[in-house]
């Protein structure tokens, strides 16, 4: 084996900080010039990073960490528009299952990629390591490009048009969004009232006139919704994501399971599935229900890995197995693609974007501490957990549990306008579901258990 260079710790942190550079630009680009544009420019700095590993000498790590990093840019760009952009071309109540469209991207592009690790394994016995990563980014090509040239049919989300003043511009691409041939009976009037009444009733509420800051974010109520935000999104590593779906292979091979790759794509077909059945229940079952009972049931999952890893025999390894599939489907089904709908719902309209890119960056810190803790408790070199590990992410869960069970409000079939009057008179998560709104839209005080306030 030939020698490879060591890729120095500093490096690593230049992809994180690119990403979180990506994140803030897109949360200010975003505001100013759109959604649209924003995700274009995420393709294209995914493709210059993908030409620059492809490229790179054999043997120059240091190359494929700058590509990286490139990619990173163009990642952080990515998760804090494609949330933002899709819930935004939904009606208004049915945001969420626009937003969780970024989680079952994520969710394909890793069933996808564990299908070419199989098929380069099984077919290609012989392939070098250079030329197993260069099909994985090649792939890619294929799928930003794909959007690339859809980008020209798409049309500008009409929230942010109208935040912008567009009104004719926001109307017309709701039109071409929801009025077709097939199509002639859905309300545009009422679905553009809903977006004037959202951004009047943030303007009421608004501390100035001026552009969104990210300073305003960190203010009032915006700062709870913000915290809860970021909770939603970090709770995916909470749960344990971060080692089952980044590790499970060396998992399954350290267990002793045979045919770990074979084991591998099954477990990430399942997670496709769960992913599937999440845009089923979404907006028939309360997102509070489908969190926190994901939350539970993950954390129940954690519990019986951990306990199982005690056992020595093939029939606790090939149980391990089992209970990960069974978390993998729970997971893709429930939290994984739910906390996209909540990092969109929960926080103002007109500061949505800056919010996602803020709760990303968190992520996105969060993972990237993970990268380095869990490899020293699991391997067998350090502290040797091994599947105990997941001791740990069974009292986070309880943790994340207890709090999203008093603070998670209940956001589903909510307009942005009803969130908005629910968060600025302080109405307690316990009480949004049963929160009533009158004819003109406004909050019924009592209905939430609060007195009219007297002029």
């Amino acid at each position: 084996m030939g020698h490879q260079s060591k890729i120095p710790v500093w490096l690593e942190w230049w992809f994180f900080g690119c990403q979180v550079l990506g994140a803030f630009f897109a949360g200010w680009y975003n505001d100013k010039f759109g959604r649209k544009s924003s995700l274009a420019i995420s393709c294209i700095i995914t493709i210059i990073g993908n030409t620059v590993a492809i490229t790179a000498p054999v043997g120059h790590p240091i190359n494929l960490v700058m590509a990286k990093c490139v990619i990173g840019i163009g990642i952080g760009i990515l998760v804090s528009t494609c949330p933002v952009y899709l819930s935004e071309l939904m009606s208004p109540t049915l945001r969420g299952i626009g937003s969780m469209g970024i989680n079952f991207s994520i969710c394909f592009g890793q069933w996808i990629g564990s299908l070419i690790y199989f098929g380069c394994s099984k077919n290609y016995t012989g392939i070098d390591d250079s030329t197993g990563y260069k099909i994985a980014f090649g792939i890619q090509y294929l799928l930003v490009g794909g959007y690339l040239l859809l980008f020209w049919f798409m049309p500008e989300s009409p929230s942010y048009l109208i935040h912008r003043g567009k009104l004719e511009e926001a109307k017309a691409a709701i039109k071409k969004l929801y009025h077709n041939k097939n199509n002639t009976e859905y309300d545009i009037d009422s679905h553009y009232e809903i977006l004037i009444k959202e951004v009047e009733e943030e303007k009421m509420n608004a501390e100035s006139e001026k552009e969104v800051s990210y300073a305003e974010l960190f203010k009032a109520t915006n700062l709870k919704r913000v915290v809860l935000s970021i909770f939603a999104l970090t709770g995916q590593l909470w749960v344990g994501v971060s080692f089952v779906l980044t590790y499970i292979s060396y998992f399954f091979e350290l267990a002793g399971v045979s045919s770990s790759i074979e084991k591998t794509v099954g477990m990430f077909t399942l997670c496709v599935g769960g992913n599937l059945v999440s845009y089923f229940v979404i907006e028939r079952v309360d997102r509070r229900v489908l969190y926190i009972g994901g939350v539970a049931l993950c954390t129940i999952m954690n519990l019986l890995i951990a306990c199982v890893s005690y056992g020595s025999s093939q029939a606790a390894a090939y149980t391990t197995v089992v209970f990960v599939f069974l978390w993998a489907f729970i997971y893709e089904a429930t939290v994984g693609p739910l906390t996209y709908a909540l990092i969109t719902e929960l926080p103002q309209g007109r500061m949505r974007a800056k919010s996602v890119a803020i709760t990303s960056n968190v992520n996105s810190l969060c993972s990237f501490g993970l990268g380095y803790l869990i490899p020293y408790l699991f391997n067998p070199d350090e502290v040797n957990m091994g599947a105990r590990i997941m001791f740990v992410w069974t009292g986070t869960g309880v943790v994340l549990f207890v709090v999203m069970l008093f603070f998670l409000p209940e956001t589903r079939g909510r307009t942005a306008n009803e969130i908005e009057q629910l968060f600025v008179n302080k109405v307690g998560a316990l009480k949004f579901k049963r929160a009533k709104f009158d004819e003109d839209d406004k909050l019924i005080m009592s209905s939430v258990g609060k007195e009219v306030s007297q002029a």
